[in-house]
């Protein structure tokens, strides 16, 4: 006996593409604010920029442009798919 309901496979099929699209676009945001931030001049801003506390800053900053480049991304595509009517 088939419990599921039709149509619901391919709609596993976009969430997990959905899905692995965000994360890939987290990574790439991730290292891509790494790269970035890899070019300030620590000194100024840090009095030990090469101690942990600096590479954990360092790494939380990077973390918040990763979201902010999937939230970007996530807006992108959400109004590519209304203005395509997909939605």
């Amino acid at each position: 006996m088939n419990t599921t309901m039709p149509g619901t496979a391919h709609v596993n099929v976009t969430l997990a593409a959905d899905g692995m699209l965000v994360l890939l676009l987290f990574f790439i945001g991730v290292i891509g604010a790494w790269w970035a931030l890899g070019s300030l001049k620590w000194e100024n801003i840090v009095r030990q920029p090469l101690s942990g506390q600096a590479q954990l800053l360092r790494f939380f900053l990077a973390l918040v442009g990763g979201i902010l480049t999937v939230l970007v991304a996530v807006l992108l595509l959400g109004s590519i798919q209304l203005l395509n009517g997909s939605l």
